[in-house]
Protein backbone atom coordinates (compact mmCIF):
# COMPACT_ATOMS: atom_id res chain seq x y z
CA UNK A 1 0.00 0.00 0.00
CA UNK A 2 1.06 3.44 -1.31
CA UNK A 3 2.20 6.38 1.26
CA UNK A 4 0.01 9.37 1.12
CA UNK A 5 2.77 12.05 0.37
CA UNK A 6 2.11 16.11 0.67
CA UNK A 7 4.34 18.47 -1.41
CA UNK A 8 5.27 20.99 1.44
CA UNK A 9 6.90 24.41 1.79
CA UNK A 10 7.56 26.90 4.60
CA UNK A 11 6.89 30.66 3.76
CA UNK A 12 6.14 33.81 5.13
CA UNK A 13 2.36 35.50 4.30
CA UNK A 14 2.26 38.69 2.97
CA UNK A 15 -0.28 41.00 4.37
CA UNK A 16 -2.69 42.17 1.72
CA UNK A 17 -1.27 46.06 1.35
CA UNK A 18 2.11 44.16 1.03
CA UNK A 19 0.40 41.45 -1.78
CA UNK A 20 -1.08 44.41 -3.74
CA UNK A 21 2.00 46.56 -3.78
CA UNK A 22 3.77 43.51 -5.15
CA UNK A 23 1.50 42.32 -7.82
CA UNK A 24 1.94 45.96 -9.09
CA UNK A 25 5.39 45.42 -9.24
CA UNK A 26 5.00 42.87 -11.30
CA UNK A 27 2.19 44.67 -13.62
CA UNK A 28 5.15 46.97 -14.22
CA UNK A 29 8.09 44.49 -14.89
CA UNK A 30 5.92 43.42 -18.12
CA UNK A 31 7.36 46.14 -20.20
CA UNK A 32 10.96 45.37 -19.40
CA UNK A 33 10.42 41.27 -20.15
CA UNK A 34 9.76 39.00 -23.70
CA UNK A 35 6.21 37.30 -23.77
CA UNK A 36 6.12 34.04 -22.19
CA UNK A 37 6.69 34.46 -18.74
CA UNK A 38 4.38 32.34 -16.43
CA UNK A 39 3.34 35.48 -13.72
CA UNK A 40 2.55 34.27 -9.57
CA UNK A 41 -1.12 35.08 -9.17
CA UNK A 42 -1.07 38.05 -6.55
CA UNK A 43 -2.87 35.25 -4.52
CA UNK A 44 0.32 33.23 -4.21
CA UNK A 45 2.40 35.74 -3.40
CA UNK A 46 4.92 34.87 -0.72
CA UNK A 47 8.53 34.45 0.43
CA UNK A 48 10.04 31.05 0.58
CA UNK A 49 11.99 29.90 3.50
CA UNK A 50 12.06 26.20 2.85
CA UNK A 51 11.09 24.17 0.25
CA UNK A 52 10.70 20.40 1.12
CA UNK A 53 8.94 18.61 -1.64
CA UNK A 54 6.88 15.62 -1.02
CA UNK A 55 7.08 14.23 1.93
CA UNK A 56 5.00 11.46 3.95
CA UNK A 57 1.90 12.75 5.80
CA UNK A 58 2.37 11.04 8.44
CA UNK A 59 5.67 12.64 9.07
CA UNK A 60 4.13 16.35 9.06
CA UNK A 61 2.59 16.34 12.96
CA UNK A 62 6.55 15.60 13.32
CA UNK A 63 7.90 18.34 11.22
CA UNK A 64 5.16 21.02 12.97
CA UNK A 65 6.70 19.74 15.82
CA UNK A 66 10.58 20.10 15.53
CA UNK A 67 9.91 23.56 13.82
CA UNK A 68 8.07 24.92 16.56
CA UNK A 69 10.58 23.73 18.66
CA UNK A 70 13.23 25.70 16.26
CA UNK A 71 11.32 28.71 15.85
CA UNK A 72 10.47 29.59 19.62
CA UNK A 73 13.86 31.34 20.25
CA UNK A 74 13.39 33.75 17.10
CA UNK A 75 11.63 37.23 18.22
CA UNK A 76 8.92 38.92 15.38
CA UNK A 77 10.77 41.25 13.19
CA UNK A 78 10.43 43.73 9.83
CA UNK A 79 10.64 42.76 6.42
CA UNK A 80 11.31 45.76 4.03
CA UNK A 81 11.29 44.45 0.12
CA UNK A 82 13.06 46.85 -2.63
CA UNK A 83 14.69 45.77 -6.00
CA UNK A 84 14.28 44.29 -8.93
CA UNK A 85 16.46 40.62 -9.57
CA UNK A 86 16.77 37.50 -12.40
CA UNK A 87 18.02 34.67 -11.33
CA UNK A 88 20.26 33.32 -12.32
CA UNK A 89 21.17 36.46 -14.40
CA UNK A 90 19.53 38.94 -16.42
CA UNK A 91 21.16 38.01 -19.51
CA UNK A 92 19.57 34.20 -18.88
CA UNK A 93 17.02 34.72 -16.61
CA UNK A 94 14.60 31.73 -15.48
CA UNK A 95 13.31 33.50 -12.07
CA UNK A 96 11.90 37.20 -11.72
CA UNK A 97 12.07 38.60 -8.07
CA UNK A 98 11.49 41.39 -5.88
CA UNK A 99 14.64 42.04 -3.46
CA UNK A 100 14.27 42.16 0.47
CA UNK A 101 16.17 44.93 1.48
CA UNK A 102 15.62 44.47 5.56
CA UNK A 103 15.23 41.35 7.28
CA UNK A 104 17.35 39.27 5.42
CA UNK A 105 19.27 37.84 8.27
CA UNK A 106 16.43 37.32 10.38
CA UNK A 107 15.03 35.41 7.54
CA UNK A 108 18.19 33.47 6.96
CA UNK A 109 18.51 32.46 10.26
CA UNK A 110 14.80 31.08 10.28
CA UNK A 111 15.76 29.25 6.95
CA UNK A 112 18.95 27.63 8.89
CA UNK A 113 16.42 26.42 11.48
CA UNK A 114 14.01 25.02 9.19
CA UNK A 115 16.15 23.11 6.86
CA UNK A 116 17.25 21.64 10.08
CA UNK A 117 13.55 20.68 11.70
CA UNK A 118 13.23 19.06 7.49
CA UNK A 119 16.26 17.31 8.48
CA UNK A 120 14.34 15.28 11.25
CA UNK A 121 12.22 13.88 9.19
CA UNK A 122 14.59 12.75 6.62
CA UNK A 123 14.50 15.77 4.09
CA UNK A 124 18.55 16.59 2.06
CA UNK A 125 20.09 19.75 3.43
CA UNK A 126 20.08 22.92 1.86
CA UNK A 127 23.30 23.14 0.14
CA UNK A 128 22.59 26.58 -1.43
CA UNK A 129 23.32 29.76 0.59
CA UNK A 130 19.46 31.12 1.33
CA UNK A 131 18.83 33.92 -0.56
CA UNK A 132 16.01 35.87 0.00
CA UNK A 133 13.29 37.10 -2.32
CA UNK A 134 10.05 37.27 -3.79
CA UNK A 135 9.39 35.23 -6.94
CA UNK A 136 7.24 37.14 -9.38
CA UNK A 137 7.12 35.09 -12.40
CA UNK A 138 9.34 32.21 -14.19
CA UNK A 139 10.78 32.07 -17.69
CA UNK A 140 10.56 28.90 -19.79
CA UNK A 141 12.87 28.97 -21.66
CA UNK A 142 14.86 31.08 -20.24
CA UNK A 143 15.39 34.75 -22.01
CA UNK A 144 17.60 38.49 -21.51
CA UNK A 145 15.61 40.36 -19.45
CA UNK A 146 16.17 44.61 -19.08
CA UNK A 147 14.92 45.64 -15.33
CA UNK A 148 18.13 48.36 -15.89
CA UNK A 149 14.58 50.22 -17.67
CA UNK A 150 12.19 49.79 -14.77
CA UNK A 151 11.87 52.17 -11.76
CA UNK A 152 12.18 49.32 -8.34
CA UNK A 153 9.01 49.41 -6.16
CA UNK A 154 10.10 51.14 -2.73
CA UNK A 155 9.21 50.61 1.08
CA UNK A 156 6.82 47.51 0.78
CA UNK A 157 7.71 47.20 4.16
CA UNK A 158 5.40 44.42 6.88
CA UNK A 159 5.77 42.88 10.15
CA UNK A 160 6.37 39.55 10.64
CA UNK A 161 4.79 37.17 13.84
CA UNK A 162 4.58 34.20 12.29
CA UNK A 163 5.64 31.35 10.08
CA UNK A 164 3.52 29.07 7.82
CA UNK A 165 3.73 25.67 6.43
CA UNK A 166 1.92 25.50 3.01
CA UNK A 167 0.52 22.47 1.15
CA UNK A 168 1.29 22.81 -2.79
CA UNK A 169 -1.36 21.05 -4.63
CA UNK A 170 -0.97 21.33 -8.40
CA UNK A 171 -3.50 21.37 -10.99
CA UNK A 172 -3.76 21.84 -14.81
CA UNK A 173 -5.03 25.45 -13.30
CA UNK A 174 -1.74 25.93 -11.83
CA UNK A 175 -1.14 25.60 -7.93
CA UNK A 176 -3.21 26.32 -4.88
CA UNK A 177 -1.53 26.80 -1.57
CA UNK A 178 -2.99 25.46 1.61
CA UNK A 179 -2.12 26.70 5.01
CA UNK A 180 -1.22 23.78 7.25
CA UNK A 181 0.07 25.13 10.09
CA UNK A 182 1.09 28.65 11.55
CA UNK A 183 4.33 28.53 13.81
CA UNK A 184 4.31 31.69 15.86
CA UNK A 185 7.48 33.98 16.74
CA UNK A 186 8.30 34.23 19.97
CA UNK A 187 5.82 37.05 21.45
CA UNK A 188 7.19 39.47 24.64
CA UNK A 189 5.66 37.49 26.85
CA UNK A 190 7.12 34.21 25.90
CA UNK A 191 10.42 36.03 26.09
CA UNK A 192 9.38 36.92 29.67
CA UNK A 193 8.73 33.91 30.88
CA UNK A 194 11.85 32.59 29.20
CA UNK A 195 14.22 34.72 31.01
CA UNK A 196 12.12 33.98 34.87
CA UNK A 197 12.19 30.37 34.13
CA UNK A 198 13.97 28.32 36.41
CA UNK A 199 16.49 26.13 35.62
CA UNK A 200 16.16 22.14 35.48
Amino acid sequence: MSRETLRVFFALELPSEARERAAKAAQALRAGVPRGVRWVPPENLHLTLKFLGDVDAAQVPRLIGRAEAKLWPVPPFEVELAGLGALPSVRSARVLWLGVRKGNREMARIARKLDAAAASIGVERERRPFQAHLTLGRLRPPARVALERLEAPRGIAFGVEEVILYESRLSPDGARYIPLARLPLMQVEDAEAREFAPEI
